[in-house]
């Protein structure tokens, strides 16, 4: 229990700093909101007029505290660019980046571990050479390189999926799931390939161990020593960096979002720059900074289911 209160209070803290962090960068940054929302043919008469009616006139310390207020009642502010709620222009991009988020995990985890557990049994084995070489190829790919190749190949020459575009779930199930497949599986690719060689040395170093020897000379099958007790103890950096790379799609990813035209976060960010959107990317920004935060914490917390003796330390 102490573990988890420990780490639930580090949570905490830590949104306090990235919310701080978060609105005191954005305050210094050169450039004038009110400026950009009217133009440079504006008067100072109106640019301060806007300055009010938007709350910059105030003391530092009064906005934040009303956009801490404003945070926990799902109130980011205006996007300059959509003029548009920021909470709802993230909550309608998160829709996307999650389902893409979700396939593209599906994906990795349905091929990097099964592919790394069979590299580490059979690392000696000539067959498993083209395994490793496919994977080194995919894993120096980068993934805009990938979703071009997979555009070229699935949409141009074969035409079984579309190229851009998002279908909402909610105009059918396989539909979205088309329209999302592409760019999941050039995400995914890379982050297997990433996930097989973690698995792979995760695994090679525990069968290394004693009780590894010691439940071979008990006569356990070598399947049963793989599943019963080397996986589960191999779990802790595979976990690592299955958090990190959830985090990162979650984050939005940006040149696959853009190539493949999904309104989603990474899509979001860009448009947000762009136009600079000071609003939407400070709401964007504090989004990014929790998504981590978050994610860490989780698989702090799976570390203590997998390995309880990490609670004692």
């Amino acid at each position: 229990m102490r573990y988890y209160l420990r780490k639930l209070i580090g949570l905490v803290v830590t949104l306090i700093l990235v919310s701080l962090v978060t609105f005191f960068v954005f305050q210094i940054l050169p450039g004038d909101p009110a400026l950009i929302i009217l133009g440079l043919d504006a008067d100072v008469n109106q640019i301060e007029a806007l300055n009010r009616t938007l709350g910059l006139d105030r003391p530092l310390t009064e906005r934040y505290i009303s956009w801490i207020k404003g945070l926990f009642n799902g109130d980011l502010g205006i996007s300059i660019r959509y003029n548009q709620s920021v909470s709802s222009l993230i909550g309608q991009g998160l829709k996307v980046t999650a389902l893409l988020a979700l396939y593209s995990m599906i994906f990795t985890v349905a091929i990097g571990i099964p592919v790394g557990l069979f590299l580490a049994s059979h690392s000696r084995k000539k067959y498993s050479i083209p395994i490793s070489i496919v994977s080194q190829l995919s894993l120096s790919i980068p993934s805009f390189c990938m979703g071009i190749l997979l555009i070229s190949i699935f949409s141009v020459r074969l035409n079984l999926l579309p190229s851009i575009g998002y279908t909402p779930i909610s105009e059918g199930f396989f539909k979205s799931f088309k329209s999302l497949l592409l760019p999941s599986l050039s995400i995914a690719l890379g982050s297997s390939a990433i996930l097989i060689r973690y698995v792979r040395v995760s695994v090679l170093k525990e069968m290394g161990k004693d009780y590894v020897r010691t439940a071979r000379s008990k006569g356990l099958s070598k399947r049963r020593i793989m599943y019963a007790h080397v996986l589960k103890n191999s779990l802790i950096p595979v976990i690592t960096i299955l958090g990190l790379l959830t985090a990162d799609i979650l984050g939005g990813s940006i040149i696959i979002e853009n190539i493949f035209s999904l309104p989603g976060i990474g899509r979001l960010i860009t448009v947000s720059i762009s136009s600079r959107d000071l609003p939407l990317i400070q709401g964007l920004v504090l989004y990014l900074s929790l998504i981590v935060v978050i994610c860490n914490f989780i698989v702090d917390l799976v570390y203590s289911l997998v390995d309880p003796r990490i609670r004692l330390r």
